[in-house]
């Protein structure tokens, strides 16, 4: 059987290389097909997909039998990434950012695949990107955060291609500032779970979520001007029964979990 890497030699339209198993099952097939492959029949009945928007495409989902031609051994696709179905980028880190009053500098992570153009821009004037605001692959992108005088909390954006990172600052408003955390406890059983906090605040307020026991994860971007929540989750324990606790607009809301 043809091994993966050779394939890929072969081809050059994978960005990944796919598991293929024999299999004896009646399949569709790989064909050429303007330049790239494409699994035939184009509709398919019980697979979700994927395609891409150039002529390398393939239409399909993992498990499906394929054939390299229509008299070759049947194989089945266990994992792959297909030419352009791979998001570009894949994502971005940290979701969000909070800044004081006095503002800062931070930065962006991007990850993507070596073959993914991306470009940046800043949602609001008060964001300047102080690094290349375009790159290919994985790289970084940063950024400085004024200094907010306007009196109250503001929040803006810096976009990767499609994908956001969450910038907060605070408006240096203090004990102003009322806020307000339900439910202000949380029990988990041994096997953990998820949770929801609810923060009340005005819209001028801005808050910031942080775990302080590793443990326990914000799930959610953690940051927020005016009211909002927090989704949270919390890892399974093989051990004896714990507290934790997450600190949410300065509230600490307590988590307990018992043990095993």
């Amino acid at each position: 059987m043809e091994t993966c890497s050779s394939y890929l030699r072969r081809s050059l339209l994978v960005a990944a290389c796919a598991v293929l198993t024999s299999v004896s099952s009646a399949p569709t097939f790989f064909a050429q097909s303007g330049g790239g492959y494409v699994i035939h029949p184009s509709v398919v009945p019980s697979g979700g997909g994927a395609s891409s928007n150039t002529g390398m495409r393939t239409e399909g989902s993992i498990g499906q039998n394929v054939l390299r031609n229509s008299t070759a051994t049947p194989f089945t696709v266990r994992a792959g990434f297909w030419p352009n179905a791979v998001p570009c980028p894949f994502g971005v880190s940290p979701r969000a950012q909070f800044f004081t009053i006095a503002g800062g500098t931070g930065s962006v992570n991007v990850i993507a695949p070596g073959f993914c153009r991306w470009t940046a821009s800043a949602s609001d004037s008060w964001i300047t990107i102080t690094s290349s605001d375009n790159g290919t692959g994985i790289d970084m992108v940063t950024f400085e955060a004024r200094e907010n005088f306007t009196g109250s909390a503001r929040q803006a954006s810096i976009t990767v291609s499609g994908l956001s990172q969450i910038v907060v600052q605070d408006g240096g408003l203090g004990d102003d500032c009322n806020y307000s955390v339900n439910p202000s406890f949380r029990s988990f059983s041994a096997t953990g779970g998820s949770g929801i906090a609810n923060v009340v605040a005005e819209e001028r307020c801005a808050w910031q979520a942080v775990s302080s026991d590793s443990w326990i994860t914000i799930t959610s971007i953690g940051v927020g001007v005016g009211s909002g929540s927090v989704t949270y989750a919390v890892e399974s324990n093989a051990g004896p029964g714990r507290n934790g606790s997450l600190i949410v607009a300065g509230k600490i809301m307590s988590v307990k979990q018992k043990g095993r």
